[in-house]
Parts: C-alpha cells; structure tokens; sequence
C-alpha cells in the first residue's frame, strides 16, 4: 500500500478560512503523486502542518499548538500576514511564512516540496542509524578481538621462559616490546643445569598474528628439542638445525623464515658458546675497551635446505656485558651511521648504557625508550642481556 502523508490543518477562523474547501484545492493542486491526507485533529500524527491566521490575535492563539508542533520537529507552514511582535518566536520555531491569500498551487507546492525533503531526511536519518549500529556492531567485534589479542599476548610470554637466577655471579635480565599487541619476536632463558644456561632469540619476519604464530612455534620446537636422547643438552648449532628443518616442514605455499641466535654459557668458566642464523651480532660490552661484535654466518632458518649453523666459543671476563637484541634497535637507540673504524651510533648506544648501568642495564635502556619513543614504535623491540659479575672461578677452562 503506498503511504499517503498526512497533513494538519490549523485555524481559529472557521468563518473566513474553510478547511474543507482548502482540502480540495490543496488535492487539486497538488504537483505530483497520490494526493496527502488531512485533518484538523492536533492529537493525530502528522507529517507536515499549515496553520491560517489573519491577525496577531489569530497567531497567539494557535501558539500552544504551534509550540507543540515544534516540540515534535514537525515543520509548520504560516499563512499570515501579521505576525507583530511574535517575529522572533516564529523565526526560532523555523516556520516557513507565507501570506494569507496565497494561492492554492503555491501552498500546494511549497508543503509538496516539503513532504519530500522530509522523505529525504527520513533516509538519511535511516542510513546514519544503519551505519550507527553498523559501527557499534564492528566495535564490539573489534572489542572481542582486541581481548583475545591480549590473552594471546599473555599466552605468549608466558611461553617466554626467563625465570633464572644469578648462576656464579652471571645476572639475566630481558627486555620485550611488542609493536602491537603480539610480537614475531621471542626469547628464552632456561638453566640447562647447575651450571650451564642457555639463551636463545628469534625474529619472525613480519608482524602481528603470523608472526607471533610462528615465534610460537619456533617456541615448541626449541623446547622440545633443548636436550637429545641421551639427556645431554644439545648444542647451538644442532638446535638451529631443528629449527630449520621445523620451519622448512610447514613453509607450505607461503615462505615462513626467521633470525635466531642460540647459546649456551658455562657459568662457572665463563666460556660462551653460540651459533646464530642470519640474526643481528651480539653485542660484548667491556669496561675500558671498544665493544666486540659476535658475528655468526648462519643462514636465515626456514629458507636453505642446511645443516651448516657454525659454532663460535668466546671468554667472557668478569665485568663483561653482553647483549643479544632484534632489529628495530638501530632505529630506537640512533642510526646505523657510523665514522670510519666505529661502530654505528646504535650500536655505540648500547655500548654506553652497559658502562654508565650500575644496576640492570636492560632497566635503563627501557627507561629511555619510554621517553623517546613518542609514536608507537615501528618494530617489535626485544633484548637478552647477560652480565658477568664477580665470583669468576677457573676461567680458560672449556665448557
């Protein structure tokens, strides 16, 4: 059935003003369409309103309904030529004026084209809802995201061991910072025995979900294989061999490949043994000397088919800092700029906290980056710090 709008008729002067006749000539003018309903009743529901007065006696007293009218955002058409001294309070009520004798076809086509915008607003206030509830709808999805995003992310590091002790006066200590809410980078500290501890760091290439998935991943390869079938804990190299084979196994159609770095320090001797895969060099900081960089030449995992992770041994002296970190850090702590025979000023960077730090050198850098970093930063940020303290027996011996 189509709608036929209803219109509301208002007078104080039956005598001059025939609302019967001016239903007719209102519907015989009318421009375009089925002609409008009427009626004179102000408690039925109306879409438009004309109101007749000829004096400002007149308009007074259709005042109240005219307030009313506008209470209900109903748009009023004035016939009248004396509005007087209610000008303002009919200029605020926003009614369109026109004059008393105004013909048919004009009052015709000014409530048509009233009707019409009124349709008009109609969809658009339909459409603003539909998008309103739209939106509230995406929120609250977004909200059960973000929560499950979160409980992830508190999944995550829990995964991330690092709950060790000083070992013989060798402090651990690390740092993790998410650019979102789940990281492509990991870590892992786990004391292998009463002596020994073994370190390890990963990037996932990429960011977000698949990155963290994969990190996880690495995450259950590495503790499944920390030790070999005979209890013994197994060596650097051999567990970046696991983890390559592990990413190669699922790469599927999509390329999946990540940095690493694994080692494994003899407390007691101080004697450091590592293996990296494609990951940035450690960083060894010295009291008195230029930091040394701990280059490994492993391949990214997850790309060759390679057993050749070589394995790499280093003294560590008491006083010794040593610092393992994921790319990100040469945009937070400088540049990779750098004068002939000096590392660059990231690098330097690190260097210096590990000298000027009295107590957790990894506080201090996380302390700056809290002041520095004034966006949200544009990569996961995460670092293993090792520091040997006093307490050094037997150094030079193997591990």
């Amino acid at each position: 059935m189509t709608y036929r709008p209803n219109i509301l008729i208002l007078s104080n002067n039956a005598q001059q003003i025939s609302t019967a006749s001016t239903d007719d000539q209102l519907m015989c003018k009318w421009p375009s369409g089925m002609p409008p309903t009427f009626t004179t009743d102000i408690n039925c529901e109306c879409d438009v309103a004309v109101a007749f007065a000829t004096s400002e006696m007149e308009l007074l007293e259709l005042l109240p309904s005219l307030l009313e009218l506008h209470s209900k955002n109903k748009h009023v058409v004035l016939c009248c030529d004396e509005i007087g001294n209610l000008g303002n309070m009919i200029e605020d009520m926003q009614c369109t004026i026109v004059a008393i004798d105004s013909p048919p076809e004009a009052l015709a086509g000014i409530l048509f084209g009233i009707l019409q915008r009124n349709d008009q607003i109609s969809q658009l206030r339909g459409q603003v809802g539909f998008v309103r509830n739209l939106h509230e709808s995406l929120q609250q999805d977004l909200d059960v995201i973000q929560d499950e995003l979160e409980t992830a992310a508190t999944i995550q590091r829990e995964f991330m061991s690092n709950e060790v002790q000083e070992v013989h006066g060798v402090d651990f200590s690390t740092l993790w910072r998410p650019a979102s809410v789940v990281s492509g980078d990991m870590y892992d500290i786990t004391q292998l025995d009463d002596d020994h501890v073994a370190f390890f760091i990963a990037d996932a290439i990429g960011h977000g979900i698949s990155a963290a998935m994969l990190a996880m991943m690495l995450t259950r390869t590495l503790s499944a294989n920390r030790y070999d079938s005979n209890g013994k804990f197994t060596q650097p190299k051999e567990i970046l061999k696991h983890l390559n084979a592990a990413l190669l196994e699922r790469t599927g159609s999509h390329t999946r490949f990540a940095t690493a770095a694994y080692g494994i320090l003899n407390c007691k001797t101080n004697v450091l043994t590592f293996a990296g895969a494609g990951h940035p060099p450690a960083l060894l900081s010295r009291f008195g000397t230029k930091p040394i960089l701990l280059d490994s030449d492993g391949p990214l995992l997850g790309v060759f088919k390679t057993d050749e992770f070589p394995q790499k041994s280093i003294q560590l002296t008491p006083g010794d800092t040593l610092l393992l970190y994921s790319d990100g850090f040469e945009h937070a702590l400088g540049n990779e700029d750098y004068k002939n025979g000096e590392l660059p000023t990231f690098l330097q960077s690190m260097h210096e906290f590990c000298s000027a730090a009295s107590g957790d050198v990894l506080d201090s850098i996380n302390t700056y980056l809290n002041s520095s970093l004034v966006n949200v930063a544009e990569d996961d940020l995460t670092m293993i710090c090792l520091r040997a303290r006093g307490n050094m027996q037997t150094l030079g011996l193997a591990a």
